[in-house]
């Protein structure tokens, strides 16, 4: 008889025997995985990038204009480009149209992030989303990335250090200076979640560093430092 295991694979197998994969950008039948290679190799951030927080820039330079202002992070690492259309569609059908599954491709790219970024971190921490929003939606794109990222490097996430308790407008409909008001205050400090030295906050899209700041001031306040992790930035 055969076991519940093998059974179980043995019907993922024949599954996609009949079914093959599909790329999610060009219908192209792939193996495994989402993306064919043509459009994964699209993807790959190959420009110049700051040399604190890996931003992708528009030009050689050494910091962005992130990273030259006052800032409570240590260090970042941003994996891809939002100005590249495949990685804005990418990100909007997993944050806004419940495709959250196809967030599984950052493993296919491990090999581009700068590992120094896990340096001394304890833990990954996900950004935290306000508890109506949250129902709204029914999941946290940014736990999603952490859940992946805690795979390839051991790490755990810690689910309850930071709560967002102030309902913001989404970041990309304002202007910097209302971005940076809009987050004021948004976020504390879980006084009984586990106490770390370190940590690395993980989020979906990097613009102007307002939300990774506030997250990382709050945790700063409690003598937790922090780098963080981003899918993706805008130049």
């Amino acid at each position: 008889m055969l076991s519940v295991s093998i059974l179980s694979n043995l019907i993922v197998n024949f599954k996609n025997l009949i079914f093959p994969s599909i790329c999610i950008f060009c219908q192209k039948p792939i193996k495994n995985g989402y993306l064919c290679d043509d459009c994964a190799s699209e993807i790959v951030y190959r420009g110049p990038r700051c040399t604190k927080c890996f931003k992708p820039v528009n030009q050689s330079t050494v910091l962005c204009s992130n990273c030259v202002q006052k800032h409570y992070y240590e260090k970042g690492f941003v994996l891809w480009s939002y100005n590249n259309q495949k990685v804005a569609q990418l990100i909007k059908w997993s944050k806004f149209y419940s495709h959250f599954y196809y967030l599984n491709a950052i493993k296919d790219f491990q090999e581009y992030i700068d590992l120094s970024v896990f340096d001394g971190v304890e833990a990954l921490v996900a950004v935290p989303m306000h508890k109506k929003d949250l129902q709204k939606r029914g999941y946290n794109q940014s736990v999603i990335i952490a859940k992946i990222l805690s795979k390839f490097s051991g790490l755990p996430v810690c689910y309850n250090m930071l709560e967002k308790t102030k309902q913001t407008k989404q970041q990309v409909e304002l202007k910097k200076i209302e971005r940076q008001n809009n987050l004021k205050n948004a976020f504390i400090l879980n006084t009984q979640a586990k106490k770390f030295k370190k940590v690395l906050i993980v989020d979906d899209v990097l613009t102007t560093a307002s939300t990774i700041n506030e997250c990382a001031k709050v945790l700063l306040n409690a003598n937790i430092k922090a780098n963080f992790f981003a899918l993706a930035s805008e130049f």
